[in-house]
């Protein structure tokens, strides 16, 4: 019992993660020089190199820490571009533990080892935390795209909205708006290597790590994502190795709640997990 209370715990905190990125350690690759570009061209770049889809299905391996060993878990990610996004962890002889879900107006956590759920609109999450918390934002992420809360898609014309540093291995594409420092480290690929998301206050930052790219599509995808999240109270890691995608094919994302579970707050949930780590 006490093992499954631990996989809940790491799972749950994974979603909460997900929700502090708007409030891993990977291989390294070789290294380019970066080319000399004018600001508008490198930003035109980065943003044409974005994945092309309109749906993603893709299998990963995970691991969950569990005191001195880690606990190996298999993860589904589907996406329905602009849509639904949902990710499923689960775990050898258990099946399911966790399922996220996040659509245009809500997001639904279903916790099946407790038999608990957590269902909250978007628009609630955004007046009480203050900033623009939505599907762009983790589909961004998810997919190695250059995001700003609150805008639909970033596009090259977009460029005036940040600032770029060029240095001899790397490019920084600096943005800040009323509650999140953005900063995205592209390389000499003109990839995404890095994308790192700061409070104002500096309490919370994620970084969103990608290696491994390999051809997806018509575009270069990485197959290895790394997350990092440090707060003034925790501090969480996870790592996503995709064994499998598939672009554009039949993807079903279910809303449906079990009706024999208990629904708990998101602050409940955050509470719990605060409570127990």
């Amino acid at each position: 019992m006490k093992n499954l209370t631990k996989i809940k715990i790491y799972s749950v905190l994974l979603v909460c993660s997900l929700l502090l990125i708007t409030s891993c350690k990977t291989t390294k690759e070789t290294k380019g020089s970066m080319k000399s570009y004018e600001a508008k061209e490198l930003f035109s770049l980065v943003a044409n190199n974005s994945l092309e889809y309109q749906t993603f299905s893709g299998k990963f391996k995970t691991s969950l820490p569990m005191g001195k060993i880690n606990v190996g878990a298999t993860g589904y990610l589907r996406i329905i571009k602009d849509e639904k996004l949902q990710l499923s962890l689960q775990v050898t002889l258990m099946g399911e533990v966790l399922r996220f879900t996040v659509s245009k107006d809500s997001l639904v956590l279903i916790d099946r080892v407790n038999k608990q759920f957590v269902s909250e609109s978007i628009q609630n999450i955004k007046q009480t935390s203050s900033f623009d918390f939505d599907l762009n934002n983790l589909q961004a992420l998810f997919t190695n795209q250059m995001f700003l809360a609150g805008k639909p898609a970033i596009t090259p014309e977009d460029f005036r909205l940040f600032t770029i540093n060029q240095e001899k291995e790397q490019a920084l594409i600096i943005a800040k708006d009323k509650y999140l420092n953005y900063t995205f480290t592209v390389d000499y690929t003109d990839h995404i290597r890095n994308s790192q998301i700061t409070g104002n206050s500096g309490k919370t930052t994620i970084n969103w790590s990608y290696n491994n790219f390999s051809p997806l599509g018509n575009r270069s995808f990485p197959m290895q994502m790394g997350m990092d999240i440090k707060s003034s109270s925790n501090k969480f890691s996870l790592s996503f190795a995709f064994t499998k995608i598939d672009l554009n094919t039949g993807v079903e994302i279910d809303l449906n709640i079990p009706k024999n579970y208990n629904r708990i707050t998101l602050d409940q949930a955050l509470a719990l997990i605060n409570s127990m780590i």
